[in-house]
């Protein structure tokens, strides 16, 4: 499925990634659902011969065609107290905009118990209880902070309880997993989103081995941090990156200090895998600094590997977190922000305004030449399409209904495009076989009812067979072909702005991104080498030798039991409070 749906899965730091041994890989970000845990089990796999286990929510253990495929890929499920939110008894309300402290009508707060979860309706946010003072009031570990929870709040509401939920059994299974020598794998962030920067770690990914550790001192465990990075992430046919980065080795040590100070070890090794993370990961403020940073990439270096793309994505963000209050940094972003304006008004790509700037008639000519491609490459594809055509509708319809109920259900979603590809991929995967046995079985009955070539000489089986395989590699062409299609069509901007619109006015564009590229390499020349010690090497390595071959995600063209006892005993340490079970995996998503 992921060879089908991504163009292109590139890997980045494989030699990271242990051959045996006990191994926790943490990915993050985790953005684009089920997809994410298909794309890491299925490179593992490619990498090490090896099978993993990943840890999921209980809620998507339950479903029926998602459960399915965890329980065939070991999957551990995780229990979430928000998957158990229920509407109870009373409305809730808070005095003087404090949100911590809640007071309640008709309610009887005496019957919840500290550690449980308060929900507010329409997806405002929860919060865990820490202290219950009567069955009117209690106190919240974390006050709600958006304007909607303020707002509910202020005016009375209806809310959501549910009870803590006890993670020993989910623990010991990833204890008994790893001393094994199994592969865990798991995004700590919690359920999936679509933000630029990561959200924050859960602390059950550092007890996961510490406590593993704990309970069997022999039991070396590998924390492997790894980057999963897209390119148009619900895009059919798109390109991602995975870079797994230098393990974090948690030894008999660790376990010690675990079993003396449980906060502070899982503190401290939760810092550890939140900076390893990082360094893995591309993580901005918001969309717009993102923007520009790719933006800043592409005037520095016109073709870039697909592998060394996130890599210098990572190290511009870098820079400019260091130097954004810097003039010279600050005129050059206004730069920036001015030219991409331009390009979207010509309709334009960074990489297409050298490619828009020629004679006009080599431009026309090239023009009705694509056209003619496009036009003969469409009549190639069009069996296929027609073919697949009702998935693609289906596709796009449930999608987009999925999206809409993710943003609704969700307090950290933006638009939940997160939710996209997985429900496009699980759509295409459960009917695509059904309606091509349909095509088979309607196209076997018109073969054997009017005797084409000779059909009623041949078994049933073998006609139906041949059927299914020629509407299939139809279908497979038709992809295929049409993804030279869509290369050469999103080519033609360039030649269309060339023929039609002003040649000064694309002249002068021209002029803008000689002098902006000029102006961003002077002035990561001059500052990179105080942020990154290893910049005049990281630069002769990476640019002085790109092959020309090779092109950045911005160029449109085409490139195809024991120790039971002993777990037991760790799990009581946590902390002098309560016990493991309290400590979330997951998270809201």
């Amino acid at each position: 499925v992921c060879y089908i749906f991504f163009r292109e899965v590139k890997v980045r730091g494989s030699y990271h990634l242990p051959k045996s041994g006990p191994v926790i890989v943490v990915v993050a970000p985790h953005a684009n659902q089920f997809v994410d845990g298909a794309i890491i089990l299925s490179r593992i796999r490619a990498l090490t011969n090896r099978n993993s286990s990943s840890v999921i929510a209980e809620a998507s253990y339950k479903r029926r065609f998602i459960g399915f495929l965890a329980k065939l890929a070991n999957s551990i499920p995780v229990p979430r107290a928000q998957d158990n939110l229920k509407f109870v008894e009373g409305e809730i309300y808070c005095k003087d905009d404090d949100a911590k402290v809640i007071y309640g009508k008709n309610t009887k707060f005496t019957n919840f118990t500290p550690k449980a979860l308060i929900g507010l309706p329409q997806s405002a946010g929860n919060s865990v209880i820490e202290e219950i003072k009567s069955d009117t009031e209690l106190v919240l570990r974390k006050p709600f902070k958006n304007e909607k929870a303020y707002k509910l709040l202020s005016e009375g509401t209806k809310f959501k309880y549910a009870p803590k939920v006890e993670n020993d059994v989910t623990f010991q299974h990833v204890f008994d997993h790893l001393h094994k020598g199994g592969i865990i794998n798991i995004f700590p962030e919690g359920g999936s989103h679509d933000r630029p920067d990561l959200l924050p770690i859960k602390a059950g990914v550092a007890i996961m081995a510490l406590g593993a550790a704990a309970a069997d001192p022999n039991c070396k465990i590998q924390v492997v941090p790894t980057g999963l990075n897209y390119f148009h992430r619900n895009a059919f046919r798109s390109r991602s990156v995975v870079e797994f980065g230098a393990p974090i080795t948690i030894t008999k040590e660790h376990g010690e200090a675990y079993k003396k100070n449980p906060r502070e070890a899982v503190g401290k090794l939760l810092d550890e895998i939140t900076t390893a993370l990082k360094s893995v990961t591309l993580t901005a403020p918001d969309y717009d600094t993102l923007m520009l940073i790719q933006a800043v990439r592409r005037l520095y270096a016109k073709k870039v590997p697909l592998s060394l793309v996130i890599d210098m994505n990572r190290k511009f963000l870098k820079g400019y977190h260091t130097y954004k209050d810097n003039p010279r940094v600050i005129h050059l972003k206004n730069a920036v922000l001015d030219y991409n304006k331009k390009l979207d008004q010509l309709g334009l790509k960074d990489h297409q305004v050298e490619l828009a700037v020629r004679s006009r008639f080599e431009s026309l000519i090239t023009l009705l030449v694509r056209l003619v491609q496009l036009i003969i490459l469409g009549i190639l594809s069009l069996p296929g399409t027609v073919l697949f055509s009702p998935i693609f509708i289906a596709t796009d319809h449930i999608s987009k209904k999925k999206q809409a109920e993710a943003l609704a259900g969700s307090v950290v979603k933006i638009k939940a495009v997160d939710v996209i590809a997985t429900w496009k991929i699980i759509i295409a995967t459960a009917f695509a076989p059904a309606l091509y046995i349909t095509y088979s079985l309607l196209g076997t009955w018109l073969t054997y009812r009017f005797n084409i070539l000779g059909a009623t000489s041949h078994h049933i089986f073998f006609i139906f067979a041949g059927i299914y395989a020629i509407l299939v590699t139809t279908t497979y062409a038709a992809f295929r072909i049409g993804e030279v299609g869509m290369d050469i069509f999103k080519s033609l901007p360039p030649l269309v702005s060339s023929v039609f619109s002003s040649e000064h006015e694309l002249l002068q564009l021209k002029e803008t991104r000689e002098k902006l590229a000029l102006e961003v390499t002077e002035v990561v020349n001059d500052l990179g080498p105080s942020v990154f010690p290893d910049f005049d090497t990281f630069h002769a390595k990476n640019f002085e030798k790109v092959n020309d071959d090779e092109e950045d995600e911005g160029n449109e063209r085409s490139r195809s039991s024991s120790v039971v006892s002993s777990v037991s005993n760790a799990l009581s340490r946590v902390n002098s409070e309560g016990r493991i079970s309290d400590i979330p995996i997951l998270g809201d998503g």
